[in-house]
Order: structure tokens, then sequence, then C-alpha cells
């Protein structure tokens, strides 16, 4: 038995470390929200779920970026999951 988590957020990792001086490219924001395949560790069963420059507008209108979402909330911004799937991170 595997608990489901979500992440919702944009992925800036894959974006190269800035140093003084140097211009770094805005963050890719998808045309339509974005899926990730499944991935699990021994306990959980996670997907990321990449939003839209709109979506991710709403999101941080609804929680400010500080908290996570309720599956009512993410729901509500237009993310589609099986039941079972709980909001767990959010990367900036």
């Amino acid at each position: 038995f595997r608990l489901n988590r979500l992440v919702v957020g944009l992925f800036l990792s894959q974006l190269p470390r800035a140093t003084v001086g140097t211009v770094v490219a805005m963050p890719h924001y998808p045309d339509e929200i974005e899926y990730s395949e499944k991935y699990m560790d021994d306990q959980y069963e996670y997907r990321h779920v990449i939003l839209t420059r709109a979506i991710a507008k709403e999101m941080y209108k609804v929680s400010g970026g500080k908290r996570l979402l309720d599956e009512g909330e993410w729901r509500g911004l237009g993310v589609q999951q099986s039941r079972g799937w709980a909001h767990y991170e959010i990367h900036r």
C-alpha cells in the first residue's frame, strides 16, 4: 500500500546558477498543465505537476505560495488526479 504525493509548482532545478551580472532566462511555463510520469519509493508514489503561468498566478492568490493546497483547491485550479493524491511540496 502506497500513499500518493503530488508536487505542484514550477521546477527551476534545470536552470544554471546565476552569478552577479548574469541574466537567467525565465522558467518554461507550459501552454497546458503538464504531468510527469509517476515514480515511487518504499512508502509513496509521486507525480510532478507543472502549472501554466496563469494557473500558477491563481495558486499564489489562493495560498500566497506559503502553504500546501488541499484537494479542493488544487482540483479547483484544474489539476486532475485520481483519488488519494495529496499536495506535499511547492517548487518555485
